[in-house]
């Protein structure tokens, strides 16, 4: 048996990444009724997009899943992410472009 790893991403942000995943996927699971793999869709989209499902796609889940299942994910996902003891700053994602002359 072979371990598969992803080439180019050390273990350290993957296991926060399932660990993030697996415990924003328990809570909602436990408190609202929402098919297994949108819930895991829903709880994939909003870990990429900063604790936000993106008005992209959150008609998709509404169909799906009660608008308060969404809130409350959201919310939650927010919260374990960038809140008082959440696993990231909330300014680690923020990207800008270096200012030119400002030297």
């Amino acid at each position: 048996m072979t371990d598969r790893q992803t080439p180019g991403i050390p273990d350290g942000p993957r296991l926060v990444y399932h660990s993030c995943f697996a415990t924003v996927l328990k809570a909602v699971d436990a408190r609202y009724d929402v098919r297994g793999y949108i819930l895991a869709e829903m709880v994939r989209v909003c870990l990429e997009n900063r604790g936000r499902v993106p008005l992209t796609q959150r008609a998709h889940y509404e169909r799906y899943a009660q608008k308060e299942a969404i809130a409350f994910t959201e919310h939650f996902t927010a919260s374990l992410l960038f809140g008082a003891a959440g696993r990231f700053s909330p300014y680690e994602y923020l990207y800008s472009k270096p200012k030119l002359g400002s030297e």
